[in-house]
């Protein structure tokens, strides 16, 4: 779950912490960041297994004061192009441990594959879906060791 926040005069600092201490006890992994731009001042990132229990993450920074803008809810999934990856690849995917070492900044962005008439991404064969996405991939393996990638699936 992506949760993007203005901070008013209003806002609770400690309870903000509590909030995420809370979800850390938990067994629930959040990641606090300054967001760049004029959309939000604050986001957090934070992945679990109990939906019910990010809900209550979600409820308990409101209730701190934040003033969410934007969020977005995906799960965490392996790709279906990454047949024969290594299994402790695909463990790490799946299952990361948040934040990762030494590194300072988050990007997030939601990728669009179109249902339009005559654009459907689900509509293309197989074989070429997974030909575009290692061409995308590509790009990322640039960055190998210097960046995590987080991949996840959502619909709507």
């Amino acid at each position: 779950m992506h949760l993007f926040c203005l901070v008013g005069d209003d806002a609770d600092r400690q309870a903000v912490l509590a909030a995420v201490k809370s979800a850390h006890e938990d067994e629930h992994q959040v990641v606090p960041f300054a967001v760049l731009g004029h959309k939000a001042d604050l986001g957090f990132m934070a992945i679990g297994p109990d939906l019910w229990r990010l809900q209550q993450f979600q409820s308990d920074l409101r209730g701190a004061g934040l003033e969410f803008v934007d969020s977005y809810v995906s799960l965490t999934e392996v790709s279906e192009y990454s047949k024969g990856m290594p299994e402790e690849l695909l463990e790490a995917r799946l299952h990361p441990h948040l934040p990762p070492p030494d590194k300072t900044a988050i990007c997030f962005y939601p990728m669009s594959k179109k249902r339009d008439v005559g654009a459907n991404w689900f509509t293309l064969p197989f074989e070429e879906r997974k030909e575009l996405m290692f061409g995308h991939g590509k790009v990322g393996r640039e960055f190998a060791g210097r960046i995590l990638q987080l991949i996840t699936g959502s619909v709507g």
